[in-house]
């Protein structure tokens, strides 16, 4: 089999965690915050429920074949137009609008029909979590069978912990060899560290630490949790992505962040980061860039862009 890790790291950190595991984590945050777990769909509740019903017999389709790619793309691109009518419909914002908590209701609940729409077609590949989500988040006492995904849940428990991202040395342990590649052993696989990072840091690692800081001066950088909701190339820059960032309540930012030799930006789409929210607005040639994200590298080649744990939403505050 041609398997490529960093593809594979790619598409589960983006799909399955990036757009699958964030719906839940967005939308039962509210639910559970605002409405003690009831889910209400409101008008709709019919064509959505068709709506599934087609996708299921497509999906169907594709696994009978053997064709789990198709049936992959049917189920990503489902979330990916869950992703996108919540981020429109900006929950957030009804949420600090005590008129609109029956609008507030309405969104998240058909967000969490549709991610229990995705969860019932994943199992047959991640029966492990498709197990968590029927029992621990939409409280059956059973796992999911095929057709749960025509029924909508009536209730959410509390977001908790799904899937966690696949981190780079992570890869690099499972892959590391000795010798001869046939010696490596389970019980103790050699373990690649991670690479040091740029910058300030940088220097500390290499034994010339960075000047100290007081509290203070660290105080003065506004870190904040940011969506990636578009990215794309820069005609003509050989560094720079432009990046859409959704920051929560402080809105939508554009930065333009020399990524473009580490990232393909369609697997950036629906991934959290961090930005540096306050720092002053620098002109560039091919825009406004309103931020700067976060990134790692070392003196090998690779650029990583830091990741928050799930369960971290747009706009908070990193402390």
């Amino acid at each position: 089999m041609d398997f490529n890790p960093r593809d594979f790291q790619a598409r589960v950190n983006s799909d399955l965690v990036g757009k699958f595991v964030n719906i839940a984590s967005r939308a039962a945050g509210f639910i559970s915050a605002h409405f003690a777990g009831e889910i209400r769909i409101g008008n709709g509740l019919e064509a959505l429920i068709e709506e599934s019903r087609a996708l299921a017999l497509r999906v169907a389709d594709s696994y009978e074949s053997r064709d789990s790619s198709r049936a992959l793309r049917e189920i990503m691109s489902f979330a990916d137009t869950i992703n996108q009518q919540f981020d429109a419909a900006q929950p957030w914002v009804a949420a600090k609008d005590p008129a609109r908590r029956a609008e507030l209701q309405h969104v998240c609940s058909r967000a969490l029909y549709g991610f229990k729409v995705l969860s019932v077609l994943l199992t047959p590949i991640l029966p492990r979590v498709g197990k968590a989500v029927a029992r621990e988040l939409f409280g059956l006492e059973r796992c999911f069978v095929w057709d749960d995904h025509a029924i909508p849940p009536a209730r959410v428990a509390p977001y908790q912990h799904l899937m966690t991202r696949v981190e780079p040395r992570q890869l690099d342990a499972l892959f590391a060899t000795d010798e001869d590649p046939r010696t490596m052993t389970q019980s103790n696989p050699p373990v690649t560290p991670p690479a040091a990072p740029t910058g300030a840091a940088s220097t500390a690692a290499s034994g010339n630490p960075a000047p100290s800081i007081s509290i203070d001066d660290f105080a003065k950088i506004d870190l904040r949790v940011a969506r990636i909701a578009g990215a794309e190339q820069v005609e003509g820059a050989d560094k720079l992505l432009r990046l859409t960032l959704d920051v929560g309540p402080l809105g939508i930012r554009q930065v333009f962040a020399g990524i473009k030799s580490a990232y393909d930006p369609a697997v950036l789409i629906g991934r959290m980061t961090v930005v540096v929210a306050n720092l002053a607005p620098r002109k560039m040639k091919f825009g406004i860039s309103e931020g700067m994200v976060l990134a790692a590298s070392g003196e090998g080649p690779g650029i990583f862009l830091l990741t928050p744990d799930i369960g971290a939403e747009a706009g908070m505050k990193v402390k």
